[in-house]
């Protein structure tokens, strides 16, 4: 049951960390969503100026849409990974604490008996 437990666990973050940003001097940035779209200016000049700027707003708000959701979902994968991880290791050292005190308590026994 452990080595199963132990091989989801690797076979998650394997999968996962496809998706895994980076986190370096406390700013988490997503790895997989390339470059965050500039923001488009709106150009007076003209009326056709005006509008093609507002046909850039709305060609912009599209790709930033796509570029934001995808950094949430990133996020939340790596959050994911984090607390998989995390947790992993609290079960690791709850079970060393039960081997240790089961071998502490066996070797009592044998000590006492002697």
């Amino acid at each position: 049951m452990k080595l199963s437990k132990f091989l989801m666990f690797v076979l998650s973050l394997v999968c996962l960390n496809a998706q895994a940003g980076n986190l370096m001097n406390g700013q988490w940035q997503a790895a997989n969503c390339g470059q965050k779209p500039p923001s488009p200016t709106i150009n007076t000049k003209s009326v056709d100026a005006f509008n093609q700027s507002i046909k850039d707003i709305n060609a912009w708000q599209a790709k930033a849409q796509e570029y934001y959701n995808c950094i949430v979902k990133e996020a939340n994968i790596d959050n994911q990974i984090i607390a998989t991880t995390a947790n992993s290791a609290q079960d690791e050292f709850k079970n060393e604490v039960n081997r240790i005190q089961k071998e502490a308590e066996a070797g009592k026994a044998k000590v006492e008996k002697d």
